[in-house]
């Protein structure tokens, strides 16, 4: 149900609410069972547990949960998500209280918490276009961008303060009534399913077994013309910026001299470039999705390459602008892109399979990072991640159609995906 030619109608305006509740909650239960097991004498063991599992399950589940999801029971889908985020922020402080707190319990829960994500983002991103006009889509997609970097930013602040002054399993009980109220909000989004180009049945909506709808999916992301180099872009993207995201507090520590509030201020930095460009983008609507991601791509690899070449604090600084900046440049096209150039019923398992594509080299990048940040450097290292995003960057715009496609030919690619 569409009902005006402004962003701001009633179902982007339940949806955007439900999630930057939702952000909010997120930030503050992954700080606060962080602190948690930090005070519970967990340790580092602890905590690096948590870190595997808030990550890793979400990435590898979603193209496995996906193929389950319909157009109609999407909203359902991230309901019950947060309900059991929610479930999951009461028995931890329960069980807490009781006596009954071992760190494979903890971390069990926090693998449930995570692997909920797999059917939420998905879910929401394939919702999008359900309730906004085609024109309006990037804008839907740059507001929640924009918005949410400042509002994980204040989570972080409040969070911090919450911790510091009821206690980590206390502050579990504050999270709870977040997760349930997003969980409502989204039950209010009303939609139709609104027609595709063909109207055979049997192209609008795949049917078949859950295997056959699993082995689409990826047949979808490897014949597309746009999605497959985008997705091999987002690959090297993240591998390259991993060393960034694992050892630059070493690198601010050991090379330059500083300390956690200089790091604090380079996570500031990063949240502003990621809100500028998102604002941006909501405010100019873009013809070529896939140039502006590589383009930006190029740009971050060669703010780490200066970056870790010289030490120098302004130049550090830069470059996490810059890796701010990317993931609004990055993430606002890719989620256009697969909206406006992949059938409906599509979308979520589309979506899913890029993101376990891409994500899942974050970690391997960072363990590598790490190894060979003791041989070269921390600084050697982040600048040769730099080099990889920028080769990888201009290896794309030569020989792929990514940097080409406009946003007629994303209509066509939808069109050309409802015969695989």
């Amino acid at each position: 149900m569409i009902e005006n030619n402004g962003v701001w109608q009633r179902n982007f305006s339940f949806l955007f609410c439900s999630k930057m509740v939702k952000i909010i909650a997120d930030s503050l239960s992954f700080n606060t069972i962080l602190w948690f097991l930090i005070q519970s004498g967990k340790g580092a063991v602890g905590t690096a547990f948590l870190i595997a599992v808030s990550f890793l399950p979400q990435a590898i589940l979603g193209p496995i949960i996906t193929p389950l999801m319909k157009t109609t029971t999407l909203k359902f889908w991230m309901f019950f998500s947060d309900l059991t985020r929610a479930s999951i922020m009461l028995v931890i402080p329960i069980c807490y209280f009781n006596g009954f707190s071992p760190l494979w319990f903890i971390i069990f829960l926090m693998l449930v918490h995570s692997a909920t994500g797999a059917s939420y983002d998905p879910a929401s991103v394939s919702l999008i276009p359900k309730i906004m006009k085609r024109d309006l889509i990037q804008k839907a997609n740059a507001t929640i961008q924009s918005s949410g970097e400042v509002i994980r930013l204040i989570a972080l602040t409040i969070g911090g303060v919450l911790i510091a002054v009821f206690g980590a399993a206390y502050t579990m009980f504050i999270i709870l009534p977040l997760y349930i109220m997003s969980a409502c909000l989204v039950l209010f989004i009303k939609y139709k399913i609104k027609e595709t180009v063909s109207n055979t049945t049997t192209l609008t909506k795949p049917k078949g077994t859950y295997i056959k709808k699993l082995r689409r999916g990826f047949l979808l992301v490897r014949q597309h013309n746009i999605l497959f180099p985008l997705a091999l872009f987002c690959v090297f993207s993240n591998f390259a910026s991993a060393p960034w995201e694992a050892i630059s507090a070493v690198y601010i520590s050991e090379d330059l001299n500083g300390d956690s509030i200089v790091h604090s201020f380079l996570k500031v930095t990063t949240a502003i470039g990621a809100f500028l460009l998102g604002y941006i983008l909501a405010k100019v609507n873009v013809n070529r999705y896939g140039l502006l991601l590589v383009t930006a791509g190029i740009v971050e690899g060669a703010a780490f390459f200066v970056a870790g070449l010289f030490s120098i604090l302004p130049l550090v600084f830069l470059a996490a602008f810059a890796l701010g900046a990317t993931v609004s440049a990055v993430n606002i096209p890719e989620h256009t892109i697969i909206q406006m150039s992949v059938n409906d019923e599509d979308q979520p398992q589309v979506y899913a399979i890029i993101n376990m594509i891409s994500y899942v080299m974050i970690p391997l990048g960072a363990l590598i990072s790490g190894y060979v940040s003791t041989i070269f450097g921390s600084g050697k290292v982040i600048a040769f991640g730099g080099i990889i995003e920028v080769i990888a960057g201009i290896f794309i715009l030569l020989f792929t159609s990514l940097g080409k496609a406009k946003r007629s030919d994303l209509i066509t690619e939808k069109e050309q995906s409802l015969k695989v």
